[in-house]
């Protein structure tokens, strides 16, 4: 385009570059996260019912169609996703060091095949997705 005093612009020199869209996906009850795969895959983040340990999920069978942690955290590796929230805990797992199933244990096996941003929600956390994708647990 060209001024009435003769300079040239161009829009490219003053439009922001486009950014992508962030992507969040929420799934509930749910013993098959690959199910998720084909919009999983382009997204920022997963929130995810883990609600047992693989140990334990294997003792109650697959009447209740829950997912365990290292399921869930096996399936976001393979996928490639940056962000992992696990929730929808059994109320077995105690939030304490020294008991026994601990919700430290549901931590530990995701742990053990998923190494990216790992949370594990608790009621009324926040996060924030700044641009670059990179999620963070809100303080205060």
């Amino acid at each position: 385009m060209q001024l009435d005093d003769g300079r040239i612009i161009c829009a490219q020199d003053y439009l922001l570059p486009i950014q992508d869209p962030r992507k969040i996906i929420i799934s509930g009850d749910n013993d098959n996260p690959s199910l998720l795969t084909q919009v999983a895959k382009t997204a920022n983040v997963l929130v995810h019912e883990a609600t047992y340990t693989q140990d334990i999920a294997i003792k109650v069978g697959p009447g209740p169609q829950h997912s365990y942690a290292k399921l869930v955290a096996q399936f976001a590796n393979e996928i490639g996703l940056d962000n992992l929230v696990l929730t929808h805990f059994s109320p077995r797992y105690q939030n304490a060091i020294n008991s026994s199933p601990s919700i430290f244990d549901i931590e530990n096996e995701a742990r053990t095949v998923y190494s990216r941003n790992l949370f594990l929600a608790n009621d009324f956390d926040r996060y924030t997705l700044n641009k670059q994708g990179v999620l963070t647990k809100s303080t205060g």
